[in-house]
């Protein structure tokens, strides 16, 4: 067996570290818990599962608390948690084989995305880099770290069949607005370093949304898309989608047109296709919109949007057409979706 040591960074979140520390408990992992300055209970929590807890004084660097985690571990191959993530599934053995077939890859896991919109509790899927071996990486950047080798070698990746709940962006207003500037405050000297980098803007447009300041986050976004975001970076795909929802959101949509630029990118994706459906829409081109929509219902790939939505707009489509049992079935597919709840009793009215 190839052991594993989970390394965590905590501060003032005793709820939830507990809920992370007990999904760890059906596992061998050695735990390791470094405390960048909690006044809850944090380290009585973290008491009950481990006896590695180190302090660390912040200093405004995530990496480097990080990589102070890491350097505390007894294992080489460290898997990286937040306070805020919660094991939902994994699949021990299938992992152990993996590690030993990808000795100097970097594992990837699916992490749940958990956020509101007025009131509603969504879901996007991310895929992040959490599962490495010490000797050949180590953390860069002070706000959303990256892993970067060691050593002179190429870093590959490899898909685990581990999946983890993040609940960073629900609360009330005042923490996540308390959490977003504490993210904004470090990311404008990373801006000011590599003005060029659309990384950086991107996470700032992000910071500003989960503040629900909709109009900074588009000023943000629109910066990042102007720095020529890479494709096949998964970030740019949600910046994308992102952006050109705000741009439909403010009745932007020829301004959204830009972004079939990425068409061959994304168009296995749910989220743009359904974006882009909807921009066909208040282009008033629903023949373009519907094909979009329907290939967006069955794509292999999705962040966040709900079926419930995409058969929505298709309903609509169908309502628009004059052919309202199709337009009927597609509503009734939407559940409890108060616009579907809406059209289907102006249908029958």
């Amino acid at each position: 067996m190839i052991p594993i040591s989970v390394c965590i960074i905590t501060k003032n979140e005793a709820e939830h570290l507990e809920k992370c520390l007990e999904a760890l408990k059906p596992y061998p992992f050695e735990i390791v818990i470094v405390d960048t300055g909690s006044a809850d209970n944090s380290k009585e929590v973290a008491r009950k599962y481990t006896d590695k807890i180190f302090d660390f004084e912040w200093v405004k660097d995530f990496s480097a608390a990080r990589n102070f985690s890491i350097s505390r571990a007894s294992h080489n191959m460290i898997l990286v948690l937040d306070t805020d993530e919660f094991l939902l599934e994994f699949d021990f053995d299938q992992v152990q084989r993996l590690m030993a077939e990808h000795p100097k890859s970097v594992g990837l896991i699916k992490r749940l995305d958990y956020f509101e919109i007025d009131g509603e509790k969504h879901c996007q899927t991310t895929i992040i880099d959490r599962l490495f071996n010490r000797k050949y990486y180590r953390y860069e950047r002070p706000i959303h770290e990256i892993l970067v080798p060691i050593t002179n070698i190429s870093t590959t990746s490899y898909n685990l069949p581990i999946v983890a709940d993040h609940v960073g962006y629900v609360g009330s207003d005042e923490k996540l607005y308390e959490k977003s500037m504490r993210d904004i405050e470090l990311l404008l000297p990373e801006i000011e370093k590599n003005p060029d980098e659309p990384y950086n803007y991107f996470q700032m447009a992000q910071s500003y949304l989960c503040m629900r300041n909709q109009e900074q986050a588009f000023e943000y976004f629109k910066m990042a898309m102007k720095r020529n975001p890479p494709p096949e970076e998964d970030y740019t795909r949600i910046l994308v989608c992102n952006y050109g929802n705000i741009l439909l959101d403010n009745n932007k949509a020829e301004e959204a047109r830009s972004l079939l630029s990425f068409y061959d990118d994304y168009n296995d994706n749910a989220d743009y296709l359904c974006m882009i459906g909807v921009m066909y829409l208040h282009l008033n081109q629903h023949l373009k919109a519907l094909p979009e929509l329907v290939k967006a219902l069955s794509a292999p790939s999705r962040d966040s949007v709900e079926s419930r939505v995409i058969s929505y707009y298709i309903g609509y489509i169908y309502e628009v057409f004059g052919q309202k049992d199709i337009a009927r079935q597609h509503y009734q597919k939407c559940g409890e979706f108060e616009p579907a709840l809406e059209a289907l009793q102006r249908m029958d009215g």
